[in-house]
């Protein structure tokens, strides 16, 4: 662990501005909430869920605007195509453990986006992944990464404020099936950024994961209504085969293993990348 000294006052000064993010947040919700009971207008998932991001988004800017430029204090600095591909690689052999988390959770609660894929997807499904792996790992990245894991590591040691803002990134998803492999994700991207020193390394990261589960949902909502049920339905029946969950678990468990060590060295190799780029870039100027 690194030897930085825990500054606590920072610390849950950050804590209390994660809070105040998630009161913004609830609060464009239920203004949305009201426009349409009065109105009788039917908001598509898009506008619901940046009437939450953008009150949470415009907090952490405003908190931000003493530290200099946006770009530069959030951590938007640019990679080489090496840095990319390896990142690619990286969300490849980690996803393994999002799976066993995922599936983990789900001992104890539904899989919540089969429960609520259908309104999900809705009529439009195009703009159901713009939002899913565009929009939301560029906006949370933003929230999750370039303030909450960039401000954390400047007064805790960086294992804390990786597990913290992972912790926080989990949280923010406001449910215990989501919040569980998001966690993990949270760690992974803080040290996946260390490892490039941007924050397009998570995002790469993120539009994959939320591209893959975007796609998925799409395709189980259209498979499954043409068999005349829901994605939901059929979940909650593999939920309910206790020694099917359990194998399934197991094989997941053993993955994730072997997953831990390959994310390891992906990232060690994402580091290496960016001292040859930045060694590279002296040598130029």
């Amino acid at each position: 662990m690194e030897n930085k000294a825990f500054n606590k006052k920072e610390f849950f000064a950050i804590l209390a501005i994660f809070i105040l993010v998630l009161v913004a947040g609830i609060s464009g919700s239920l203004v949305l909430g009201v426009v349409a009971a009065f109105t009788g207008i039917i908001f598509p998932g898009i506008v619901t869920y940046l009437a939450f991001l953008i009150p949470a988004l415009a907090i952490v800017i405003a908190f931000n605007r003493k530290e200099g430029s946006f770009l530069q204090s959030f951590g938007f600095k640019p990679i080489s195509w090496k840095t990319v591909l390896l990142t690619v690689l990286l969300t490849v052999v980690s996803y393994p453990i999002v799976l066993f988390m995922d599936l983990l959770s789900q001992f104890f609660v539904p899989n919540i986006i089969a429960s609520t894929a259908d309104s999900l997807v809705g009529s439009s499904p195009v703009i159901f992944i713009l939002q899913a792996a565009l929009i939301a790992p560029i906006c949370e990245e933003t929230l999750m990464r370039g303030f909450f894991q960039n401000r954390l590591a400047k007064v805790c040691p960086f294992i804390v404020a990786s597990i913290v803002s992972g912790f926080l990134f989990g949280a923010f998803h406001m449910n215990l099936n989501q919040f569980c492999y998001a966690w993990v994700l949270g760690i992974i991207f803080a040290y996946a950024n260390r490892a490039s020193g941007s924050i397009f390394t998570s995002i790469i990261m993120h539009v994959l994961v939320n591209a893959y589960g975007a796609i998925t949902t799409v395709i189980m909502v259209a498979k499954y209504s043409a068999m005349g049920t829901t994605w939901g339905e059929i979940a909650e029946k593999e939920r309910a085969d206790s020694s099917s969950m359990m194998r399934s678990l197991i094989i997941l468990g053993l993955l994730s293993i072997a997953s831990v060590f390959l994310t390891k060295l992906v990232i060690k190799k994402i580091a290496e990348q960016s001292n040859k780029d930045a060694q590279a870039k002296e040598k130029a100027a």
